[in-house]
């Protein structure tokens, strides 16, 4: 099995891969808008991905489904806050970094650019977007909770909170192509309810959590730090509830709005429930944290 997957250290990809609970051929790639060209170039069968750049290569007709969660509002906006205003008009003026166009983090940034005037800088790599914060190029930066902690330790303050931004938004998912799940039911469940299992382990055992994958970054980012990163929006499942697609199907009409897609997928064309409701009958674990 070849999986994409992203830096982000709260997808489970990174404990499944270091303690070898999957055996897999692992690809690392810097956003999910380029997860989605190695779906289309066939070079991928299963991804790590938040789910806009997936509603992207569904509406264009690549052949891919959501199977699986794995966490909830994963966008926050971090930055110099001398303004005292609030969210969105404390960006007013700033220079907001944010990766890909197409990200979900893009998307739920520029949801709120009708409100504030700000410019938006995009990057190809997250590790990008910290350099220049750092550095003073940009004033803000949106994404993952990595992002925020680790441009928190350089001054930057919260100034729009994950779940104020966007609800229940699917900050990433499990995705893979129909034709692989067909011919390879097994090996995918087996799969996700070793992802499953993850998910309990960051959710309920945080510290141990910490420790593994501090040691997986070779203690580039202590196990305090990452505790911090994981500690942030804790909400962790694999499991797809009525919120969970119901907050996608919101992401896609933005999208229509702002020039992305032509057309809202239909609910059955992104997501395939059957599999991790077999693996996860009992009620979603997102709101429901230690």
């Amino acid at each position: 099995m070849r999986i994409g997957y992203l830096s982000t250290i709260y997808h489970t990809s990174h404990i499944l891969k270091t303690k070898r609970v999957v055996i897999a051929e692992w690809r690392i790639f810097g956003t999910g808008m380029d997860i989605i060209s190695s779906f289309q170039s066939g070079k991928i069968d299963l991804a790590y991905v938040g789910l806009t750049p997936a509603i992207m290569g569904i509406v264009n007709g690549l052949d891919i489904v959501c199977i699986a969660g794995g966490h909830v509002e994963g966008t926050v906006i971090a930055g110099k806050a001398e303004n005292g205003e609030k969210f969105p008009k404390n960006l007013e003026g700033k220079t907001v970094g944010v990766p890909s166009k197409g990200s979900i983090h893009d998307v739920i940034l520029r949801s709120f650019s009708a409100r504030a005037d700000f410019e938006i800088v995009n990057y190809s790599w997250a590790e990008m977007i910290l350099d220049d914060f750092i550095e003073g190029k940009i004033d803000a930066v949106c994404g993952t909770p990595n992002l925020a902690v680790l441009a928190g330790k350089h001054g930057a303050k919260i100034l729009g909170y994950p779940e104020r931004l966007w609800p229940w938004n699917p900050s990433y998912g499990i995705v893979s192509r129909k034709k692989f799940i067909e011919e390879n039911l097994e090996k995918i469940t087996d799969f996700l309810i070793k992802h499953e299992w993850a998910t309990n382990i960051l959710r309920e055992s945080r510290d141990f959590a910490s420790t593994v994958l501090s040691e997986y970054l070779k203690n580039e980012i202590d196990s305090l730090t990452v505790r911090e990163i994981l500690d942030f929006s804790p909400k962790y499942c694999s499991s797809l509830p009525e919120e969970y697609v119901e907050s996608t199907l919101s992401l896609a009409k933005t999208m229509v709005r702002l020039g992305y897609i032509s057309r809202v997928p239909e609910p059955d064309e992104l997501f395939n429930t059957e599999i991790i409701s077999e693996i996860h009958p009992q009620r979603e674990h997102y709101t429901r944290t230690p």
